[in-house]
């Protein structure tokens, strides 16, 4: 019996996209150290979030990272889809991108984050309450592991569930320095609104959020 409820369960969020999937929809975004992390400057740092359909971009310049050091950031909502809760669920996209002459740029292709196959472009869904975070580097949590400390973990621990392994991640795209690095490292898949995957843990530190900065106005 309990083989067949979570056979269910994942049939169900086979028809779930990521949070961040917009067929046509166009978003842009700033992001703020909140943690006063000394990475970036809230208030010389030029930072971009931008969305188009299943494209997602990160860039932040400049950033006081070294050449070819990897960032993880989540992005992360609610969504409304067939098979969801009727007020929605939340789930989680981790990707990676790396640091090259103080600035960081991410370009991920949403779609490489799959479930059961199926990811963003595959579903009809509306999303909201959407947020990004960007840490420093942990090793331990983009790769595609079930040990302790891994996306997958985090994910669990959360209460979600992760993109089955191994055939729906990580994706295809890697990083150049890095190169065996996916962008899209992996999608965590909620049952309730508000539910988000757990944030990697120690080294790693939060260094920017979606926000904005209000400058004194003369």
């Amino acid at each position: 019996m309990r083989k067949i409820a979570i056979f269910s369960t994942l049939l169900t969020l086979a028809f779930v996209s990521s949070a961040w999937a917009g067929a046509k929809d166009k978003s842009s975004n700033t992001l703020v150290d909140i943690n006063a992390t000394g990475l970036i400057n809230n208030t010389t740092v030029k930072t971009k979030t931008k969305s188009k359909g299943c494209s997602l971009q990160i860039q932040v310049k400049p950033i006081s990272l070294a050449d070819g050091d990897v960032v993880i950031c989540v992005a992360e909502g609610d969504v409304l889809a067939s098979g969801l809760p009727p007020g929605g669920a939340g789930n989680s996209i981790v990707l990676a991108g790396e640091v090259k002459a103080q600035q960081l740029k991410i370009k991920a292709d949403l779609g490489e984050g799959k479930f059961l196959g199926l990811g963003c472009g595959d579903t009809e869904a509306i999303s909201f309450n959407g947020n990004i975070r960007c840490f420093t580097d942990n090793i331990t949590y983009r790769s595609d592991t079930t040990d302790p400390g891994g996306w997958r973990a985090a994910c669990v621990s959360a209460g979600m569930v992760a993109s089955p392994a191994p055939t729906d991640a990580p994706g295809a795209t890697k990083l150049k320095v890095n190169s065996t690095q996916s962008v899209v490292v992996g999608l965590c898949q909620g049952f309730a609104l508000g539910d988000r995957i757990d944030p990697p843990g120690a080294p790693s530190v939060e260094f920017a959020r979606q926000g904005a900065r209000s400058a004194v106005v003369p």
